[in-house]
C-alpha cells in the first residue's frame, strides 16, 4: 500500500469540568467529547525520501497552522516511522508525504490538530503495516496532545466519556440525533492564554463531577441543553475578552444554552432536528451580521458517529 486516506473529525465538549490542579501542571478534568462535522482529510503517501515531509492545503490553513514537521500530524508520521525502523520493518530510505486538508478552523476549541494527529498515527500505521496494542496506542498518542488519544479509542463510536488530563477515554454511543449549531468567531483562543487564567477561576474546593456518562447521550437535545457546561468559560473570556460580546448575542437571543468547545473560540448548540437549528442558525447569524461580528464558520452539523475513519481514495 502506497498512499491511505483518513477523515479527521472535529469535536465538541458539551461538559467540561475542571476538577483541579494536578501535581504534574496539568489539570484534572472530566469531560464528554463528541466527534462532529466538519472533516479535516489526511493523506499519508510512502515515499523514498527518508524523512516526513508535510504538505499543508485547505480554506483553514491559517498562518498559525505549523507548514512543516512542528505540526501535530507530521510528528504523529514521524513516531510511526521510527517505530517502524526499530521493528526493521522499512528500508533506510523509506519516508512519508503528509498531505493535510484543513477543514476546521485552528485555535477553535474543535481539536483540529489533535484529530489530524490521531489521523496521520492510524494513516503510517497502515500505510507501514506497524501494529500496536491498544495501550502501546494510547500511550504514544498521549504524548502529542491529551485529545488525540479520543480521536483513536473512540473511532468505532465518535463519542467518550474522557477523565485523567483527557487521556482516559471511556467510548460511549454518539448522540447522532442531535443537531448542532456550531459557530467560530473569527478570534483565535490560544489553549495555553486559557489555562493561563484558570487559576483566577477555580472554586475554592474540586467539585464533583455530577454527570455521568450512562444514558447521557441519548437523550434528546433539549433535555440535554441543561447538562452543558464549560468549566473553562470564564477564564476564556478573560483571555479572550472578544469572546464576551459573543455570550452576550447568544443570551439576548434567548440562546443561553450555547457552551464553548473546550478552550474556545467556538461555540454550539444543540437541536432536535435540521430544521430547528438551521432556523435558529438563519437568526443568530442575522443578529451577528447587524453587529459587525464576524466568523470563520458557522453551519448546521451533525455528530459523525466515528473518529478517525480511513476511507476509500479517490
Amino acid at each position: 500500500m502506497d498512499a491511505v486516506r483518513v477523515l479527521a473529525p472535529a469535536k465538541i465538549n458539551p461538559r467540561l469540568e475542571v476538577l483541579g490542579r494536578r501535581a504534574d501542571g496539568y489539570h484534572e478534568l472530566a469531560t464528554f467529547l463528541v466527534a462532529v462535522e466538519p472533516c479535516d482529510e489526511i493523506r499519508i503517501f510512502r515515499t523514498t525520501r527518508g524523512a516526513v515531509r508535510l504538505l499543508l492545503s485547505g480554506e483553514h490553513a491559517s498562518a498559525d497552522v505549523p507548514a512543516d514537521t512542528r505540526n501535530l500530524a507530521a510528528r504523529a508520521a514521524e513516531l510511526v516511522l521510527e517505530h517502524a525502523r526499530k521493528q526493521a520493518r522499512v528500508r533506510a530510505d523509506t519516508g512519508l508525504d503528509v498531505h493535510v486538508a484543513k477543514r476546521i478552523p485552528s485555535q477553535s476549541g474543535l481539536g483540529g490538530a489533535s484529530s489530524d494527529a490521531a489521523a496521520a498515527w492510524l494513516a503510517a500505521c497502515t500505510i507501514l503495516d506497524v501494529a500496536m496494542s491498544p495501550d502501546e496506542r494510547d500511550a504514544q498518542l498521549a504524548t502529542l496532545g491529551s485529545d488525540v488519544v479520543f480521536f483513536a479509542r473512540a473511532a468505532d463510536t465518535g463519542a467518550a466519556w474522557c477523565t485523567g488530563r483527557g487521556e482516559i477515554v471511556a467510548p460511549a454511543r454518539a448522540p447522532t440525533h442531535w443537531s448542532i449549531v456550531l459557530i467560530t468567531p473569527r478570534v483565535a483562543s490560544p489553549t495555553a492564554a486559557v489555562y493561563a487564567q484558570l487559576g483566577f477561576h477555580l472554586r475554592a474546593a474540586p467539585p464533583v463531577s455530577t454527570v455521568r456518562r450512562t444514558d447521557w447521550f441519548s437523550t434528546e437535545a433539549h433535555a440535554a441543553r441543561a447538562l452543558l457546561g464549560n468549566d473553562l468559560e470564564p477564564a476564556a473570556f478573560t483571555a479572550v475578552p472578544e469572546l464576551v460580546a459573543w455570550r452576550d448575542l447568544f443570551d439576548a437571543l434567548g440562546a443561553s444554552h450555547f457552551r464553548l468547545s473546550g478552550s474556545g473560540s467556538s461555540f454550539f448548540g444543540l437541536y432536535e432536528g435540521e430544521a430547528a437549528a438551521r432556523q435558529d442558525l438563519a437568526r443568530i447569524a442575522a443578529a451577528a451580521r447587524d453587529r459587525r461580528m464576524e466568523s470563520r464558520f458557522s453551519g448546521s452539523v451533525r455528530p459523525t458517529g466515528h473518529g478517525v475513519r480511513i476511507c476509500p481514495l479517490d
